[in-house]
């Protein structure tokens, strides 16, 4: 028996993207927000915790850089398997898995015997860590009104952001008194968070649809939004039945923005993980001491919070094209000027402003971007290999700075390197970057591809 018109696949869709945010939204939306948030502050334990460990373990530069990267190699493998799970067995239990991985593996590493052991445990954290951002952000996209979409996801991402500073924070109060591994202790709490989606969060409708199951999307459907909706004109077209894949990025249509996306999260890994694992350290060798440079890394990482919050407005007004190269290249001009100075008000001020506009503007513009131009049966895919390539640029750069602090080279070239990378990922941004501001997730695959087996909706204010 076909589906009544109120409940065919395309009316809930047009309810799911034209609805209020309601109560139920919030709640769902909150929860999510505090599993991100746990997982930025756990991943940005490394610049905290960074001049313990190497004390306790007597670590050369270069094995410092490799302890940092051990992080990034679990987050690319974990970012590059959990879109793919996520995609074929849903969002809702891969996202809770992974925070519990993530906190199971932050109290194995309080009990590291050794340096080797921390090592490992740290890049096993790393790989839960890497799958819940690639499975969120999909996850909020796929749930939220359209006209919301761009403003929530890069929220998202300024909670994850504020996990760098409050990082930095806390462990200016835990570690001279408690020592690094207490940071693990308090990284154990996000199991708490796991147990709490498996308990509360639904489905995602677009993955239930994907599936067939009618019933169920209807359910959640009807408990998410409430009012009247004016019924959508025009054919019923029903998605093809398949899971993600990474050909689906890879193919004519999508390959440029593809190699785009996954050019610029290279470049803002390197610049986001390699300043926050480096820095506190990078400040102390200037002289600056240790509690000192734990509260500049705040004031200065901060800045990129308040960077991702504004960014929801203006990629609303402006678009994503705009916001991202231009964010990027005044971030690498800053990080040039950074490198110019020692004084403490020009450091602090020009630090903030390369994070304000680098990691801030232009890294949660791009992951919003990446978590709505694929279509949704790859949409976690080709968030979680956006993800994976971020991290690649979080191994390169904490092993470069390594050994480019080993060598004694001039400071100026660890701001040198920031900023170059930073200019090359907004070049990239203004050539080949897809514009999706006022569109649906169903609009934007049909104009990328020209084909219009997605539900066609009605234009949203996304």
């Amino acid at each position: 028996m076909p589906p009544s018109p109120a409940t065919s696949p395309r009316s809930l869709l047009h309810r799911l993207d034209e609805s209020a945010f309601t109560p139920r939204h919030l709640r769902i939306y909150v929860t999510v927000l505090i599993g991100h948030f746990l997982c930025g502050f756990v991943i940005n334990l490394t610049g905290v915790i960074l001049p313990g460990v190497i004390k306790t373990f007597h670590l050369t530069s270069e094995s410092a850089g490799v302890f940092s990267s051990a992080l990034f190699a679990g987050m690319l493998v974990g970012a590059a398997v959990a879109g793919t799970v996520s995609d074929r067995f849903g969002r809702k239990v891969p996202l809770a898995i992974t925070v519990m991985v993530y906190a199971v593996f932050s109290l194995a590493a309080v009990f590291a015997p050794s340096f080797g052991a921390l090592v490992t445990f740290r890049a096993l954290q790393g790989i839960g860590l890497g799958a819940e951002i690639a499975v969120v952000l999909p996850y909020i996209a796929e749930f939220v009104p359209s006209r919301h979409r761009g403003p929530l996801v890069t929220a998202a991402t300024a909670a994850w952001l504020i996990g760098l500073p409050t990082a930095a924070a806390v462990g200016t109060a835990v570690v001279p008194a408690f020592g690094w591994r207490a940071m693990f202790v308090i990284a154990t709490v996000p199991v708490l968070v796991g147990v709490v989606m498996l308990a509360t969060l639904p489905e995602s409708v677009r993955y239930l649809l994907r599936r067939g199951r009618l019933s169920d999307a209807a359910t959640v459907v009807g408990a998410l939004c409430r009012g009247t909706f004016t019924e959508p004109t025009g054919p019923e077209h029903a998605a093809p039945e398949h899971t993600g894949t990474v050909r689906t990025l890879v193919a004519r249509h999508y390959l440029r923005y593809t190699i785009a996306i996954w050019f610029m999260e290279v470049c803002a890994g390197a610049f986001l993980y390699g300043l926050s694992s480096w820095l506190p350290s990078v400040l102390e060798g200037q002289g600056v001491g240790l509690l000192k440079s734990f509260g500049y890394t705040a004031i200065i990482t901060a800045a990129g919070v308040v960077g991702a919050i504004l960014a929801g407005q203006l990629i609303n007004r402006i678009g994503r094209r705009v916001v991202l190269g231009g964010a990027f290249v005044l971030s690498g001009l800053f990080c040039l000027a950074w490198g110019t100075t020692s004084a403490t008000g020009a450091v602090i001020v020009l630090g903030s402003l390369a994070t304000f506009f680098g990691s801030g503007l232009a890294g949660s513009t791009l992951f919003a971007y990446a978590s709505e131009l694929y279509p949704t049966a790859s949409r976690a895919t080709g968030l979680g290999w956006a993800a994976a390539w971020q991290k690649v640029g979080g191994l390169i750069m904490p092993v470069l700075v390594g050994f480019i602090l080993a060598a004694h080279a001039s400071q100026f070239l660890f701001f040198l390197l920031f900023g170059i990378i930073s200019i090359l990922a907004g070049i990239a941004a203004l050539v080949a970057t897809f514009e999706t501001r006022g569109r649906t997730v169903e609009q934007i695959s049909q104009e990328i591809t020209g084909n219009r087996t997605e539900t066609v909706l009605t234009t949203a204010r996304s």
